[in-house]
């Protein structure tokens, strides 16, 4: 399905549609672009709550019925420009990692395939940066209290990272929440645990198993939800 939508867009003769803004109401015209499909599978991705929208969005897509998905992205595009401190990024970006970004052949397939890195680097060419200490890539150590929080499902920050990162803090705890993403501070009884390890600086003493009722949301089979 997802290959047949982008298949759709690389044609480059996909026609014109008038689809609706979700936040303005005003209707747009556009072409469908892999670009549009790239930004919503990438940003949807992060959360099961937006994931659960994608088998539904897609699959109007591919069948010719690209409202859906054109509304999004742009949504998406006018949500971000007010959420992401673009120059924040790229002055952080430049200066711990540009130097180790390369294109690879083998992504040149997939749905965003190089763009991100070129583009990223690009940016970097000419942007100011700092200088990255030689130990920057060490763990961190010491005996310090650490609560790390990773979703299962986080395609971003997965949790193998914050297994790696408390193999190294004696007094750290890695928790990972069932079939969630890459936010997972405020979910379920998370909001309490965080208080309480606040409040004691002991991540061994939590009782987690709150967290063990928490599931992936199912994908959407119609636009209320979940239809009969």
């Amino acid at each position: 399905m997802l290959d047949r939508v982008l298949a759709l867009a690389d044609a480059g003769d996909a026609p014109v549609t008038a689809y609706r803004d979700a936040s303005t109401g005003e209707v747009h015209e556009e072409r469908l672009s892999r670009g549009h499909v790239a930004a919503v599978v990438r940003m949807y991705a992060y959360s099961p709550m937006t994931a659960a929208l994608l088998p539904l969005t897609l699959a109007e897509a591919a069948a010719g019925r690209p409202e859906p998905l054109l509304a999004q992205a742009r949504m998406l595009v006018s949500s971000l420009d007010q959420q992401i401190h673009h120059g924040m990024q790229l002055s952080v970006m430049c200066t711990e990692d540009a130097d180790e970004m390369q294109a690879r052949e083998e992504d040149a397939d997939t749905v965003l395939g190089n763009e991100l890195i070129s583009m990223s680097l690009a940016q970097c060419a000419v942007w100011p940066r700092g200088e990255r200490p030689a130990d920057f890539r060490e763990p961190l150590r010491g005996d310090l209290p650490v609560l790390v929080l990773s979703g299962e499902l986080d395609p971003v920050t997965p949790p193998r990272y914050g297994d790696e990162i408390v193999a190294h803090l004696p007094r750290g705890r890695h928790l990972v929440l069932p079939g969630q993403g890459h936010t997972t501070i405020g979910i379920g009884c998370m909001p309490k645990l965080t208080a309480r390890f606040i409040d004691t600086l002991d991540a061994a003493e939590l009782d987690a198993t709150c967290l063990e009722g928490l599931r992936a949301m199912p994908p959407f089979s119609g636009f209320y939800g979940w239809e009969p």
